[in-house]
């Protein structure tokens, strides 16, 4: 998934090469122009990634001030944008994350795609060996084409099937 995060170190790039090279070559001419865009190129994808250090940031403020219920009732809404930083927040605190996969299988079997791919990356990234296990798993399947690819992780998110996630 490409996102405006991943877009905005490119545009810095490209707009810091564009402005070296002009500011190097008005300088000092060629070579100038050389060391202009590669100083600016990287300065330029440093600035483009700075807002996604400061949501970051703030991110992980907003989870650290919350409890543990707070956390589960934000991953559970229909609305969570980042369930995949919230399980991993859990994760941290040493949470069992045993009865979050009803609820990451549900996203991955949601008709609107965009829920399928936050339910895929919080899949993978809490879940990763489930993940691997449905390698052949797409977002962009059908929905009916995507139940059947988890109907087996369901089977295993019964109590007692999924593997305890605590202290990995």
């Amino acid at each position: 998934m490409f996102t405006l995060f991943d877009i905005l170190p490119l545009i810095g790039a490209g707009a810091g090469l564009a402005l070296g090279i002009a500011s190097g070559a008005q300088l000092l001419g060629t070579p100038g122009a050389i060391g202009g865009a590669l100083v600016g190129c990287v300065f330029g994808f440093i600035g483009g990634r700075l807002p996604f250090v400061l949501v970051l940031r703030v991110l992980r403020r907003d989870l650290a001030a919350k409890t543990v219920a707070e956390l589960r009732a934000d991953l559970r809404n229909p609305g969570c944008l980042t369930p995949n930083v919230v399980l991993l927040e859990l994760l941290s605190r040493g949470e069992d994350l045993r009865p979050e996969l009803p609820v990451v299988l549900d996203m991955l079997v949601s008709a609107d795609f965009g829920r399928r791919g936050v339910g895929w990356a919080a899949l993978a990234s809490a879940f990763p060996e489930l993940a691997a296990s449905i390698a052949d798993y797409r977002v962009s399947d059908p929905v009916e084409e995507c139940r059947r690819k988890t109907e087996r992780l369901r089977i295993e998110a019964e109590p007692g099937a999924a593997p305890d996630r605590r202290g990995m």
